[in-house]
């Protein structure tokens, strides 16, 4: 039975939610075997530094490998091309170390072994993100998120096990953080189904400029807010320290509940909307009904974070790290600015056929980068002057007045609003539901376990009930799982 895209977006979803709990296990554990200085320097080394490489070792690579009728034919050119610029990044770095570290206000005892943490990191995941998106332009959708999976499961179950062990080394696991990213190669070189892949690296045929254009275009759009939260750490780590560094990193990690939605939508746009029959995202259990889903679970996670961030820190972390959940929620604020903003550019960057179309829809996310950088510390500062505690607001506020910037913006350049039309169909009942939720939980004031299932079982029943996710979609979805079982 053909599996239908609602199969692969929960499938998608489910993976993304294995890879997002053993990630959060393995910092729950690093939080209560670490100080949280330490911490602080474990995500920053090992996650932050090597993700923000990394968009320049892929540039626009992935985005433009995952157009569904292009994108395979640039496969060899990419890897080559995120090697050689992994190896200059490399020789930078190896020239430039202590200033660049000094910045960051790392200790400098210690500078080899987070350069040998980057590289490596870096060179690993720079290929597989090329392979991510190779399958995801084939429609192959099970296995980028897989792959994605791997190395945040083995980083679970190393990290455990040295804490079982009594083994107290930082080294060694700022070591397992980096060496996991090399799982997901070794698993496609294993199987026999994918591993010929590996010689269509022996052709490369460079891309035209429209397919440059449409992947520089998908590239700024869709890491506007990861290498914006980069640069945002880097702010903090740079004015309050490493320690705050890892608060942020913390709040990150709740708010990245609505990355479930988020990523699945950005996961499916494009393959989806560049498909040859362009009516397909309209029908039923299509993109536009599944993005709607999508789109209120992004507001279930912010009902629960508004209310209940503290509690899923000292759950997850240690009251230690409570700093983490006074803001978390504005966090959420921002990525349901991010989630219409996407949406809407993916669909119309789809239908673009000139300079001027891809132009319009870049301009905004390249305009805003810099931003990220300026505005966070003018904040920081900003709040620090008002008194309020040492500023750490600012980060926050910093990142979502941004990116609801950049919503309203793409909202007035887009040339086809319909997607934003059928997004927001019947939004007045998701806002009903929302507020029925909201002033339930205000007044009744249950204990947390209580009010998080009151706001799952509430909001998700109201959604269906009143009509603004599609109940046919699911039904089809359970009735089709039904029959294949």
């Amino acid at each position: 039975m053909k599996k239908t895209l609602v199969y692969y977006s929960v499938f998608y979803i489910f993976l993304l939610f294995l890879q997002r709990g053993a990630g959060i296990l393995t910092k729950m554990v690093l939080a209560n075997s670490l100080t949280p200085f330490d911490y602080g320097v474990i995500t920053l080394v090992a996650l932050s530094l090597p993700s923000m490489f990394q968009f320049i070792t892929n540039a626009f690579f992935y985005q433009m490998l995952s157009h569904s009728q292009e994108g395979r034919k640039y496969f060899g050119f990419t890897v080559w091309c995120s090697i050689v610029i992994s190896i200059l990044i490399s020789v930078l770095l190896a020239l430039f170390n202590k200033e660049f570290f000094d910045y960051l206000n790392l200790p400098s005892e210690q500078r080899f072994l987070f350069y040998v943490t980057i590289v490596v990191s870096l060179f690993f995941v720079s290929i597989i993100i090329d392979f991510q998106g190779l399958f995801a332009g084939l429609k192959q959708y099970s296995l980028p998120a897989i792959i994605m999976t791997l190395p945040s499961i083995v980083r679970l179950f190393a990290v455990v096990l040295i804490v079982v062990l009594g083994i107290n080394s930082f080294e060694l696991v700022i070591l397992i953080f980096a060496l996991s990213n090399i799982i997901p190669l070794i698993y496609i070189f294993c199987s026999k189904e994918h591993r010929s892949f590996f010689s269509e690296l022996k052709t490369i045929c460079f891309p035209p400029r429209h397919m440059i254009a449409f992947g520089v275009t998908l590239l700024l759009i869709g890491s506007l807010s990861t290498t914006g939260q980069l640069i945002i750490r880097l702010v903090i780590s740079h004015m309050l320290g490493v320690i705050w560094q890892g608060y942020y990193d913390v709040s990150m990690t709740l708010a990245a509940l609505s990355v479930f939605a988020l990523g699945t939508m950005n996961y499916i746009s494009i393959p989806e909307a560049t498909n040859s029959d362009k009516t397909v995202i309209y029908q039923q259990g299509g993109l536009v009904d599944v993005s709607r889903a999508l789109f209120a679970v992004m507001i279930l996670v912010l009902l629960l974070l508004y209310f209940y961030a503290e509690t899923f820190v000292v759950i997850l972390f240690s009251d230690e790290y409570l700093a983490g959940s006074r803001y978390a929620f504005i966090l959420s604020i921002g990525y349901v600015f991010l989630f219409v903003q996407s949406y809407l550019a993916y669909l119309n960057l789809s239908i673009a056929t000139t300079q001027r179309d891809f132009f319009k829809l870049s301009a905004i996310p390249f305009i805003a980068l810099p931003l990220f950088y300026f505005i966070t510390e003018f904040l920081i500062t900003y709040f620090q002057n008002l008194g309020y505690d040492n500023g750490f607001i600012g980060a926050y506020v910093s990142y979502t007045l941004l990116l609801g910037i950049v919503m309203v913006l793409t909202i007035l350049m887009s040339r086809d609003l319909s997607p934003l039309y059928m997004l927001t169909h019947k939004i007045e009942r998701l806002i009903f539901s929302s507020f029925i939720v909201f002033i339930g939980i205000l007044l009744i004031k249950p204990s947390p376990i209580i009010g998080i299932v009151i706001i799952l079982c509430l909001f998700g029943g109201l959604i269906v009930a009143t009509g603004y996710v599609n109940k046919t979609m699911i039904m089809d979805f359970i009735n089709r799982k039904q029959a294949e079982d």
